[in-house]
């Protein structure tokens, strides 16, 4: 039945036809209720009379609106209704409410002809973004085509139809070559023309079938042309089958051989020959628009491609052709010196692929790569050599810490920190040795002559020692005046006397890479560095930030000083370094250079019940930091990314209509907002675009100039309910950071814990009797209660390790983050003086991060029924280290 403007469908009101096709005709309507445009898709009337089709669209309509990813149409509702026609009488419609699009089809877009190659590959990588968001939640869509595929006015791209084409009927009458049946394994489903071999041979499909689709429609944009097209159906089915489309770097289309190369990839006949995750042929061609503009890239890999390629070189071929690889696939080596540095998803082998990476070490021959694997249930140095699929775990490396990973000269050893020790172990036999004692530890490095640099402690110069064991001596001297609290991450020079390292302090944010000797020679600055550096050949490698990019710096060999202009080694905005400690989390030698990526994560303000089920969600994803709600419930502070300006504003919102604010726009960080109790002011950390950051009061209304109350840095937590103080961290040097306390009124503030250990998160409760906090006392972060103000009782909270501690507004719950993410719930009760504290009792697992104990990631409503929890797009285990072969070719 065909619907006329005024027709209603529920809330909604038809206003005219945008289209049709096998899913059924799409209209735009309004909705009544919220006062916005939508599009509705009228599914076709064999489904209103098949129960089983009915239950299967429920069923995927609401999977793909949980999705809620940038680059999938987003759903908003489904029903039915019945619809009174003069003609045909009464019928029953089955309906799908989406957002409405300002855009055209990709189809559409091709009538003008093919794209540029850079906004192929933005587009082609938008797309599997948003596939990768899908296929994280078992969802594949099984007919990706450019008919489903819009581009909007702005550029981003909305995947149609997500997950519901295996419901539709066969023709589309668009002319298509059209073949849609169930999905049973030996029925055919998709799109002549983009199905995947296994999908024309009637097999299952899995999710790079999607990866197949998308190849084939990166392939028509690029080049104006189908890569699979006969008279008939079933000529191009052979086609797919059987053969190869003609090269995109050949004329007429002649593009550069590394797209042409990435395409090839994607549609390989085998599905274990093509990208085996759609977020690793994102990768690939954000890597290919980043280096759209080299010619040198460009020239290097146009000469690589004349050559002609075999099968058994395929993997190597990828590299060069800017390629990620997914767990499980070898990593090889490109044959030719020659190559342009290519960025490479470097991954684990199974059963590492769910862990999350960190501590990249490369071998000084450049072919094996140490790094930290780390699941919920166990962590060690794994090994891995780049021309194999097998990975080494190494027996007794428990516990080792980020950033402490280094090899030996001759590559048979590795250093590490653990447990309160220097080790080294022999890769070959697992042969493990005590070296010297380090509390802590932050950093070493292993010279020539067998002597190992390392920072023992967190307040500790750089000490030396043999690697055979011995007295270990300071190297160097903190310089007090200076303001040194620390020194850290020091890398041997060449010369194997002389070395770099970074001096700690709490006070700033950049810091000035030094150069000493291990003869003693004063250390000398050498330049501006937000994280501390690595030596690699001739250069200095390290991160700058606002934004995020990896930078190296040519030096002089005789004198080590800097010598000409930095240069860009990879500008990605997701290079991620250990800010609080100055990690740089990279490593580089013989050309392979590694470093971390997941610096910045996409997440989805989503409300959970205590069941883990979500119910509602707030704004649309971006980088946010630090959810916190007013305690009248009807406000939300939280810190977001500001991309324009490289560092982060804090914003509020109106719950009840989803309203965001900006509360500030100073150059640099504003952070972790923390409201009054009624709800008029806002305390939060700024470094108003200076070095050192301090805690500021602002008006909730955004009115009026902020007031900085506590110099020195200082990060605030929480407000007692009857206004008089606010709880803040701040670095105490040897008692590391504190809790502290400040008088609103007096507007004088005191240390309120001020242990050896480190102390963080303190929420007052509702009576302001107690506090809860977390603490490093014993093993690992662990929370506790402590009455307040005297502190004279302490009650552990947790007992398997906790983090982020909030209480419930009644009181009689603390909530806290499990070491494995799990949002945890224990009963207080006040009992005399003290506090009676029950067994803590899981309530759902979430994906935050609890090892980032500054960056607050649930706030949890006031009856303690509802959290509103950071849920990022990409969970935290999907970190990845990347690799880059033949780094320094194309610096100049």
């Amino acid at each position: 039945m065909a619907l006329t403007a005024g027709t209603r469908l529920g809330p909604y009101d038809i206003l005219s036809t945008i289209g049709a096709g096998a899913m059924g005709v799409v209209y735009k309507a309004r909705d009544t209720r919220l006062g916005r445009d939508v599009a509705i898709k009228v599914l076709p009337a064999v489904f209103a009379r098949d129960p089983d089709r009915l239950a299967r669209f429920d069923r995927e309509a609401r999977a793909v609106a949980a999705i809620n990813h940038p680059n999938i149409l987003s759903v908003h509702d489904i029903g039915s209704a019945d619809v009174v026609d003069a003609d045909e009488g009464t019928a029953r419609v089955t309906y799908m409410v989406t957002e409405l699009l300002d855009g055209d089809t990709l189809r559409a877009r091709l009538a003008q002809g093919p794209l540029p190659p850079r906004k192929s590959a933005d587009v082609a990588m938008q797309i599997a973004r948003g596939l990768a968001a899908a296929h994280d939640r078992g969802i594949i869509h099984r007919d990706l085509k450019p008919e489903n595929i819009v581009l909007l006015r702005d550029g981003h791209v909305k995947i149609l139809d997500f997950g519901l084409a295996k419901q539709a009927a066969v023709s589309s009458g668009s002319g298509e070559q059209e073949t849609i049946a169930a999905t049973d394994a030996g029925t055919v489903l998709g799109t002549v023309g983009y199905m995947a071999p296994e999908q024309v041979r009637g097999e299952s499909a899995d999710p790079r079938s999607d990866l197949f689709a998308l190849g084939a429609v990166l392939y028509e944009l690029a080049s104006g042309r189908r890569a699979f097209a006969g008279p008939t159906a079933a000529e191009t089915m052979t086609a797919i089958l059987r053969t190869d489309p003609p090269e995109l770097s050949e004329p007429p289309a002649s593009l550069p051989a590394a797209f042409s190369r990435v395409v090839r990839h994607a549609i390989e006949k085998d599905p274990g020959d093509r990208f085996q995750s759609a977020r690793d042929f994102a990768f690939a061609l954000q890597a290919l628009g980043d280096s759209s503009g080299s010619g040198t890239a460009q020239t290097a890999a146009a000469r690589a491609v004349r050559k002609p390629v075999r099968k058994r070189e395929l993997v190597a071929w990828a590299l060069a052709a800017v390629l990620g690889l997914s767990a499980g696939v070898a990593l090889l080596r490109p044959r030719t010196a020659a190559s342009a540095s290519l960025p490479v998803i470097f991954s684990p082998a199974l059963p590492w692929r769910d862990a999350t990476l960190s501590s990249p070490a490369v071998a000084p021959d450049g072919a094996r790569v140490a790094f930290i694997a780390r699941t919920s249930d166990s962590d060690s140095i794994v090994v891995r050599r780049l021309d194999s699929i097998a990975a080494q775990p190494l027996k007794g490396t428990a516990g080792a810490r980020d950033g402490s990973l280094f090899w030996s000269p001759d590559g048979r050893s590795l250093g590490f920190l653990a447990g309160g020790k220097l080790k080294v172990i022999e890769v070959a036999t697992e042969k493990l040795e005590v070296v010297a004692e380090a509390p802590s530890g932050y950093g070493g490095a292993w010279g020539a002559d067998g002597t190992i640099l390392f920072s023992p402690d967190e307040r500790s110069p750089i000490y030396r020692v043999s690697a055979k064991g011995g007295e270990a001596r300071a190297v160097t001297t903190l310089g007090k005046a200076a303001g040194d609290q620390a020194h850290r991450w020091p890398q041997f020079l060449p010369d194997g006397r002389h070395f770099i390292f970074v001096p700690w302090s709490s006070d700033t944010v950049t810091r000035k890479i030094h150069l000493a000797s291990l003869d003693g020679t004063p250390p000398r600055p050498l330049f501006d560095s937000e994280s501390a550096a690595i030596v690699a050949g001739g250069f200095y490698i390290y991160v700058r930030d606002q934004p995020s990019r990896l930078i190296a710096q040519a030096f002089n060999p005789g004198t080590f000083e800097p010598e000409g202009r930095p240069a860009t080694v990879v500008a990605d905005e997701n290079v991620d370094f250990w800010w609080t400690t100055g990690e740089p989390l990279l490593s580089a030698s013989a050309g392979t250079l590694v470093y971390t990526t997941g610096k910045f994560r996409e997440t989805r303000l989503t409300w959970f019940n205590r069941q883990g089920r979500a119910v509602g969600t707030v704004g649309s994803p971006d980088v946010y930091y630090d959810p916190t709600i007013s305690d009248d419930g009807t406000m939300l502070a939280v810190e977001k990314r500001d991309a324009d300006q490289g560092g982060n504003d804090l914003w509020t919102v109106d719950l009840a209509r989803g309203a965001f604010s900006r509360l500030t726009s100073a150059p640099g960080f504003e952070s972790v907002a923390t409201w009054s109790p009624d709800g008029r002011r806002v305390a939060f950390a700024s470094d108003q675009g200076k070095a050192q950051p301090k805690m500021w009061v602002k008006n909730a209304s955004g009115t009026g100039a902020e007031t900085a109350v506590v110099d020195g840095r200082s990060i605030p937590m929480d407000w007692s309910k009857d206004g008089k103080h606010i709880l803040f961290i701040k670095e105490g040097g040897a008692t590391r950071w504190d809790v502290w306390v400040y008088d609103v009124d007096r507007r004088t503030s005191a240390p309120l814990l001020a242990s050896t250990s480190n102390e963080y998160g303190p929420r007052f409760s509702p009576d302001g009797k107690w506090i809860v906090y977390v603490s490093d006392e014993g093993r690992g972060l662990q929370a506790f209660a402590r009455s307040f103000p005297d502190g004279a009782i302490k009650v552990q909270l947790s007992a398997d390790g906790g983090a982020q501690p909030q209480w419930r507004a009644d009181g009689t719950e603390v909530f806290f983050l499990a070491p494995d993410s799990t949002l945890m719930a224990v009963g207080v009760r006040p009992n005399g003086s003290g506090l009676t504290v029950g067994v803590a009792t899981p309530l759902f697992q979430t994906n935050a991060e609890p090892k980032r104990v500054f960056r607050n990631q649930y706030a949890a409503a006031a009856d303690g029924q509802r959290f509103l929890v950071m849920s990022p797009l990409v969970p935290p285990s999907a970190s990845r280290l990347v690799a880059i072969l033949n780094w320094a070719s194309g610096l100049k």
